[in-house]
C-alpha cells in the first residue's frame, strides 16, 4: 500500500504543497511549521530598494517577502479633481486610496485593479476637461468670428 504524502495549503495564496515543502511554489512564503525564513534559490522575490522598480524580479538575493511596488496615482487624482473635472477626479481618489490599503493586506491583484482604476479615471477626467477647453475655444473663436461678420 502506497502512503500519498499528506498535502497542506499556503495561508498566503492558498496554493496546495507536499508536507515535506518549507516554501509555497507558487508565492514563495514559508509554510507553516518550518523555521527557515530565508527565500529559496528558485522563487524570484521583489526588490523594493531601488524606488519605484519595484515590479522587477530581484531573484534570491533580494529581500524575502518584499511587496511589489504598486502605484497608487493619488496625486494625478487630486490634481485631475481640482484642476479639471470633479466628478470623475473623485472616482480616481477612491481607487488610488485604497491602493495602499490593499498592498498592506496582501492583496496585491486587488491593487494592482485598484490602481489601474485610479489611472483610468484620471485619463478620464483629464480627457473630459481637454475636450471641454477645445470645445469652448472653438465656440469662442467660431462665436467671435459670427460677431465680426455680422456687424461688417
Amino acid at each position: 500500500m502506497r502512503v500519498e504524502p499528506r498535502r497542506m495549503y499556503c495561508p498566503n495564496c492558498g496554493t496546495e504543497s507536499d508536507e515535506s515543502a518549507k516554501f509555497c511554489r507558487s508565492c514563495g512564503k514559508a509554510l507553516p511549521g518550518t523555521e527557515e525564513q530565508v527565500a529559496p534559490s528558485n522563487v524570484d522575490t521583489f526588490d523594493t530598494s531601488r524606488g519605484g522598480a519595484g515590479d522587477v524580479p530581484a531573484g534570491p538575493a533580494a529581500s524575502y517577502g518584499a511587496v511589489p511596488h504598486i502605484p497608487n496615482y493619488l496625486v494625478q487624482a487630486i490634481l485631475v479633481t481640482v484642476l479639471c473635472c470633479l466628478p470623475a477626479g473623485i472616482v480616481s481618489i477612491v481607487y488610488a486610496a485604497q491602493v495602499n490599503g490593499k498592498v498592506a493586506a496582501g492583496d496585491i491583484a486587488g491593487a494592482r485593479e485598484a490602481s489601474q482604476k485610479a489611472k483610468t479615471w484620471a485619463w478620464l477626467s483629464f480627457g473630459v476637461a481637454l475636450g471641454l477647453g477645445v470645445l469652448w475655444f472653438l465656440l469662442t473663436v467660431v462665436g467671435g468670428m459670427g460677431a465680426t461678420f455680422l456687424e461688417g
